[in-house]
């Protein structure tokens, strides 16, 4: 008998409200690293209607113009930017720096481990800050894995998925479908066997469009033009649910309808989640 299992990842388009907020932490990091390679940059935003605040710990030889860069980003992704944008930024922590920039001669860290030659207890602690040695000033979470399934290496569901976006926001950009807006979203369900892709079991679209823009219409021109050939690989067949935009009209999308924050959608740079 065969093992059967359904896997799911999702992905956004650049005008989602979470990813336009890494986005433009991003862009600020960008800018602080042009100027200062040496930046330390701890950049979060918050969006909603009307409003960006951009806070963080940001320590570099030159402060970037931050409300230019986000409303910059805003404006390429394809938002008018109307927006009050407030600035709540300060220095890195100088305890949290020192311990990114190394243990100083005097630290005190009680970090113990077992030197594996001999079963001394030793301190971890060089006692140079010169000796090429850097900490961390948080800690992150990975996920993920590597495998054969495609040739990104990258797991088939978060593949299929990104291949989605990527092509409504080139549509949106280049022309081919009329009347798509920044916002968007695609998940992808593929039935595995025995460990290996089988079936695309569901594919659901949800993109931002004009006013006057019918759901009809938009739900041929997203089937025949995305996702029909994105799932060429792996062919949709008459048991493949296939949903565009499920709930119905999507006109307002972007902060004026979601309030965006950074680190949101990190399952969407990773693995699929």
């Amino acid at each position: 008998m065969k093992e059967k299992q359904i896997l799911t990842a999702e992905s956004v388009t650049e005008g989602h409200p979470d990813k336009l907020c890494d986005l433009i932490a991003d862009s600020v990091l960008d800018e602080c690293l042009r100027s200062d390679p040496n930046s330390r940059v701890a950049c979060e935003v918050m969006a909603t209607s009307g409003k960006v605040i951009v806070a963080g710990e940001i320590t570099t030889a030159k402060m970037p113009d931050i409300p230019y860069i986000a409303c910059r980003t805003i404006r390429h992704v394809g938002y008018s930017c109307d927006y009050e944008i407030e600035i709540i930024t300060h220095d890195q922590s100088p305890d949290i720096a020192g311990a990114v920039e190394g243990c100083s001669k005097s630290c005190d860290t009680g970090d113990l481990y077992i030197d594996s030659q001999d079963g001394r207890l030793v301190d971890n602690c060089s006692g140079n800050a010169d000796d090429g040695s850097l900490g961390a000033g948080d800690q992150g979470i990975m996920y993920g894995y590597a495998c054969s399934e495609t040739d990104m290496l990258l797991p088939l569901p978060v593949v299929l998925a990104h291949r989605i976006t990527r092509l409504l926001t080139a549509a949106r950009r280049n022309g081919p479908i009329k009347g798509l807006r920044p916002d968007g979203k695609a998940q992808v369900s593929v039935e595995y066997r025995n460990g290996t892709p089988h079936r695309i079991a569901a594919v659901v679209v949800s993109c931002q469009h004009a006013e006057n823009k019918t759901l009809d219409e938009l739900r041929k021109e997203i089937t025949e033009q995305i996702v029909l050939p994105v799932c060429s690989e792996l062919p949709i067949d008459s048991k493949t649910h296939i949903l565009i935009n499920p709930s119905g009209r999507f006109v307002l999308g972007g902060f004026e309808a979601d309030t965006g924050l950074t680190g949101r959608k990190l399952m969407v740079d990773t693995y699929g989640g």
